[in-house]
């Protein structure tokens, strides 16, 4: 969606967020932020307001990485930081790939390289979250302006060893995969926990065992695994501890591993001046708010390398997100996205009409 400006030219302010979520998740993460963006240009245009530059609503799919082990693939793609031979690349357990479901949708992935958003066009990138921890209920602070993002590294990991009989096979004699991955995801929670920094996270949260029958040792499993930190630095030092523990699980118990880097995201420190600028919008309205660093990853990464990028959170009723329970009261949401109108506002140069 785009509101022009009387500018045509003029860089435009984005509001985006996306709509994909996770098996099981919840009704916020992400979708509140498309709701609100679209609120807030529904505000300006109710309000008679003539922007000088346009203002464009994007929503983006495959935020989450979950279908195709490629986390934010679609803003990345708009970036420029995918190519075709990427969304080609790129499969699902099923093996449709992200360049087949786009042409199936109606898109036209072959355009992607004209059709991706360039540094020129854009005058500010803004988004609206859930915060997806306890900090802000905790607090009692209705809004949160984050100053950074977390980066990830993603990889895909394939473990074959020998399905056999689960009644006859001596334990010695066993290549028992699901064993073997039950080894990394330890390894990586160890990891973790071991860094000495309360910032390193990893996380195996995807995990298919084959031939998945109780009396059949699993002959082949595939698990995922999920680093992050706010250090790139210690991002890579992490994940090349785990994969490393992995190889040698995987040799002491004789089994083929397979290791494949799905995704990567380097931390994003955001701008200075819409942080301000939010804050100022805050105070402006006499609403609660704190400076917050993210561990989750968000679309405003990846415009963070295009353009200046500002990320507000809202409170998630304790902590819980990527789940059937994840809530937002409205009188929770209410304040952070006025901020976002106040703010999209003043970076668009929108005046109101002048009554006559």
């Amino acid at each position: 969606m785009r509101l022009a400006g009387s500018e045509p030219a003029a860089p435009a302010v984005i509001v985006a967020s996306h709509v994909d979520t996770v098996m099981h998740g919840g009704d916020f993460d992400g979708v509140l932020g498309v709701v609100c963006g679209l609120e807030a240009i529904a505000a300006l245009v109710g309000a008679g307001a003539r922007p000088r530059h346009p203002v464009e609503l994007i929503s983006f799919v495959e935020e989450e990485g979950t279908s195709f082990g490629c986390p934010l693939a679609g803003s990345k793609a708009l970036a420029g930081e995918l190519d075709v031979a990427d969304l080609q690349r790129l499969r699902r357990t099923d093996g449709e790939s992200l360049y087949g479901l786009a042409r199936g949708f109606g898109a036209e992935p072959d355009r992607l390289a004209a059709d991706r958003l360039r540094p020129e066009a854009i005058r500010a990138m803004l988004e609206l979250h859930i915060e997806q921890s306890t900090v802000l209920e905790s607090e009692g602070v209705p809004v949160g302006i984050v100053e950074a993002i977390a980066g990830s590294e993603v990889h895909r990991l394939r473990l074959d060893g020998l399905a056999n009989h689960a009644g006859t096979t001596p334990m010695g004699q066993r290549r028992d995969a699901l064993a073997g991955a039950a080894g990394i995801v330890l390894a990586a929670e160890s990891a973790a926990a071991g860094s000495g920094r309360a910032s390193t996270v990893a996380t195996v949260g995807r995990l298919e065992c084959h031939p998945n029958a109780a009396n059949v040792i699993p002959g082949r499993v595939e698990l995922s695994l999920d680093v992050r930190d706010v250090r790139a630095e210690d991002i890579r030092a992490t994940a090349a501890a785990i994969l490393e523990r992995a190889r040698e699980i995987a040799d002491a118990r004789g089994l083929d591993l397979e290791i494949e880097r799905t995704g990567a995201t380097e931390p994003r420190p955001l701008s200075p001046d819409i942080a301000a600028r939010c804050a100022a919008a805050a105070e402006a309205a006499g609403t609660r708010h704190r400076t917050m660093h993210s561990g989750a990853l968000h679309d405003a990464a990846t415009f963070a390398a295009l353009t200046e990028v500002g990320l507000l959170f809202v409170p998630s009723r304790d902590g819980r997100s990527h789940t059937p329970e994840e809530w937002t009261d409205w009188a929770d949401i209410e304040p952070a996205a006025n901020v976002l109108l106040a703010v999209v506002r003043d970076l668009a140069g929108a005046l109101a009409r002048t009554p006559r």
